[in-house]
């Protein structure tokens, strides 16, 4: 006489039977989430790499600008009613600038949220599958 937890029992033998034959599917399934992990590393290090060169770049041309502007406008400016406004303007145009750099530096940030996406969403899909099977 069998009792109901003997029938719900997993037989180890009919594990390894099943584990034989979707050998070969599960091991190119694992090869193909390597190959997009690899793709999604490679779009990764890119966009990582832009934002490196767009970020140095970008300090060194508004620093540039910054100290060859500024002087400029202080030393035309230096004896005339105007000084405190100018220099007013260009803290406000320093300002904008710092401004934008940061805006552009957060939308490149934000992207990283969407790094390897596809892979999640592949591993979940296959965790899903593999739940239901079990």
């Amino acid at each position: 006489m069998t009792t109901p937890t003997d029938s719900a029992a997993i037989n180890p033998l009919d594990v390894v039977r099943m584990l034989r034959s979707a050998g070969a599917v599960l091991f190119s399934q694992a090869a193909l989430h390597g190959q997009l992990a690899r793709v999604e590393w490679a779009e990764e290090k890119t966009r990582l790499l832009q934002m490196l060169v767009v970020g140095l770049i970008g300090f060194a041309s508004v620093l540039c600008v910054m100290l060859l502007v500024g002087a400029l406008v202080l030393a035309f400016s230096w004896d005339s009613a105007y000084r405190i406004q100018a220099v007013i303007a260009l803290v406000v145009a320093y300002g904008l600038v710092a401004g934008f750099a940061w805006s552009r530096l957060k939308a490149l940030s934000a992207r990283s949220s969407q790094a390897f996406a596809a892979t999640r969403e592949e591993l979940a899909a296959d965790m899903a599958l593999l739940k239901s099977k079990l």
